[in-house]
């Protein structure tokens, strides 16, 4: 899994020590995954990396400091104010919030009008959780710069005990323009207006790095800036954890076994590792990496059977859990996938991908699983790399469909605070704010998404479905009508700008607009009914595949297909059926369209197994070439993220 750690850009003289510092944090994460069975070394060598540049770091620092210092003592008002700037650099790099925060204090000082100054204040003063100081210092902002929509976002969104209602106007009358001057064309996207104290950008592209649960306890303390305790905690979690720990992962057998799977030399990998197996049977990490060949070359019930092995050898193997519990998903066992998950998350509570998988597999089930909602619970309390965010969001939403609204605005919230260029965080929090009659904050979130991505119709539609609500018909108007030129299918928002004629008087121009609503919300009604139907019918099918009915599941199966041609899973299970039935060609069939659909790897190895018991060896070797060709790709991409 990909993760991009990047590190804040605040220029400052210790940057190039701490990239060390941050980089070898990647490389270890990288490691994490044990693709191989050979990272040990890897794990070692970063954390010796990181004390390195720990080290350097904290010296680039002390130097900075008292050069800084001695230039202080005669420095005029426009130098101290650029030592100060440097030193509270140096110190938010470092999670020095404290001393950052005496620094920009000093700035206030020499330059009280300098309305950046104050902002950074209230960011180190969030760092530091004192809110009210924070909502003050915002507050201090918008008075030394009412004009920018940063500001007056923030003294509506942080909101400070001192802020007036007629303070509070004026800030909404600048979001107002900023939204007018956004949907006419006259201001362009924002790049990035705000700001992050944090030394790693959490946006990591879409993907959640979770910690794993034997190194929550030092990544908590490395992300939260206490780098030597985390440091030596994450020392004592890398000695302890079995791709280090565990003598069998040296063995001679072992060792040549991971050098030809990594060259794609899948029977003498497999040979040389049931070798190992047999010298160390209850090893738990052989069993999980002879597995992992074994899957790799097609044979994967053996596959499944070394994962059972290795979590019963070792129940906190949080590797082996993960791997089987993908495993029978990917093979269509998510039944027992969830059974296997439960059981992980049970031993090992801090394992967030563990409750990640569980909760995706439950949603693939189309069930309400109990694990959902002590994944939303606890959702911020889990360690991740970085990807918080986009966590916060997944699970924000899984909380609005469990009815707990509160808890999803407080999960948005989060992920505005982290990721504060984040246009979608900004969006559900400000649509999260209205659904709570919070309107005020809800209007300003949705006009900053608005700022960071002028074109999204699902931003503009809840932007003039609130003008709507509030009785402000042209701003609704002009939102909604810019919402369905940008996206003409919409069915929203054409809905609401009729209904927004309407009200405003300018009938003529609704009736015009009429049809085109009632069409597309037809069209919607009608997606949502294939939805619900296609979801009827799959449930029928698996009644009856339960049943041994494979006669009857087959017919309802060619009903989903049917309905919806491009649903992969209907595809599929109607080949697991005609499968039952020794119905090969049209199972066959069924799968190549399924191939055709993106259906995933193992598909490869099912439509192999077709097509040998169909005497179509050729194309059996084919497919089964395919498969262990992508799975050999997919283990070098985990071992190169």
């Amino acid at each position: 899994m990909f993760v991009a750690l990047a590190l804040a850009a605040t220029p400052s003289p210790c940057a190039a020590q701490k990239d060390p510092f941050f980089d070898a944090l990647l490389r270890l994460y990288d490691a994490l995954a044990g693709t191989y069975g050979d990272e040990g070394p890897q794990l070692t060598a970063s954390v010796e990396s990181m004390s390195a540049a720990l080290a350097a770091w904290d010296s680039s620092i002390r130097n900075a400091e008292t050069a800084l210092r001695d230039r202080l003592r005669s420095a005029d008002p426009q130098n101290s104010i650029q030592a100060h700037t440097l030193l509270a650099s140096m110190y938010s790099e470092r999670s020095r919030f404290a001393d950052a925060l005496r620094e920009f204090d000093e700035d206030i000082r020499l330059d009280p009008r300098r309305a950046a100054f104050h902002r950074f204040k209230a960011l180190a003063s969030l760092e530091l959780n004192r809110r009210s100081a924070a909502a003050a210092a915002f507050h201090a902002a918008w008075l030394a710069d009412p004009a920018d929509p940063r500001n007056a976002y923030a003294l509506v969104v942080q909101k400070s005990a001192d802020t007036s209602a007629a303070e509070k106007a004026r800030a909404h009358d600048t979001l107002e323009a900023l939204e007018r001057s956004l949907i006419r064309g006259e201001r362009s996207k924002a790049e990035a207006p705000f700001i992050s104290l944090r030394a790693i950008d959490d946006d990591a592209r879409g993907t959640m790095a979770f910690a794993p649960a034997a190194y929550v306890r030092a990544i908590s303390l490395l992300l939260n800036g206490q780098l030597d305790t985390g440091i030596a905690a994450l020392r004592n979690a890398v000695s302890m954890d079995p791709l280090v720990a565990d003598p069998a992962m040296r063995q001679e057998q072992l060792i040549r076994g991971v050098a030809a799977l990594r060259q794609g030399q899948l029977r003498q990998a497999i040979e040389s590792m049931k070798s190992a197996r047999a010298l160390a049977p209850d090893s738990s990490e052989v069993h999980r990496i002879l597995a992992t060949a074994e899957i790799v070359n097609g044979n994967v019930t053996d596959g499944v059977q070394h994962l059972r092995d290795a979590v019963r050898l070792n129940p906190k193997n949080e590797r082996a859990w993960l791997a089987l519990g993908r495993t029978l998903d990917e093979i269509d066992e998510p039944t027992q996938a969830a059974e296997v998950l439960h059981r992980a998350a049970a031993e090992l509570p801090d394992a967030g991908q563990v409750r990640w998988q569980l909760s995706v597999i439950s949603g693939k089930r189309q069930r309400t699983d109990a694990a959902d909602v002590d994944l939303i619970s606890r959702a911020d309390r889990l360690v991740m790399f970085a990807g918080n965010s986009e966590f916060y969001l997944r699970i924000g939403k899984l909380a609005q469909a469990h009815l707990d609204y509160g808890r999803a605005m407080a999960l948005f919230e989060h992920a505005v605070r982290i990721t504060p260029n984040n246009a979608s965080a900004h969006q559900l929090l400000g649509r999260a704010y209205v659904d709570q009659g919070r309107d005020e904050e809800g209007y300003a979130e949705l006009v900053v998404a608005l700022w960071l991505e002028p074109s999204n119709a699902e931003t503009l539609t809840s932007l003039g479905r609130l003008h709507l609500t509030l009785g402000e018909y042209q701003p609704a108007i002009d939102a909604l009508a810019h919402a369905v030129s940008v996206e003409p299918g919409n069915a929203q928002a054409a809905h609401a700008l009729h209904e927004s004629l309407m009200r405003a008087g300018r009938t003529r121009e609704a009736e015009q607009l009429l049809g085109e609503a009632e069409r597309l919300q037809a069209r919607a009604v009608e997606a949502q009914r294939r939805l619900r139907t296609l979801g009827m019918l799959s449930l029928q099918a698996e009644v009856r595949m339960a049943q041994r009915d494979y006669d009857g599941a087959i017919e309802v199966w060619q009903q989903a297909t049917a309905l919806e041609g491009r649903s992969v899973s209907a595809h599929v299970r109607l080949a697991d059926a005609l499968i039952a039935a020794n119905r090969l060609d049209p199972a066959a069939a069924e799968l190549q369209a399924a191939i055709g659909l993106n259906a995933g790897t193992d598909i490869h190895r099912r439509l192999a197994d077709v097509f040998a018991a169909l005497g179509r060896n050729e194309d059996s070797a084919r497919e089964r070439g395919i498969y262990i060709e992508q799975r050999l790709q997919q283990l070098r991409q985990q071992s190169q993220q």
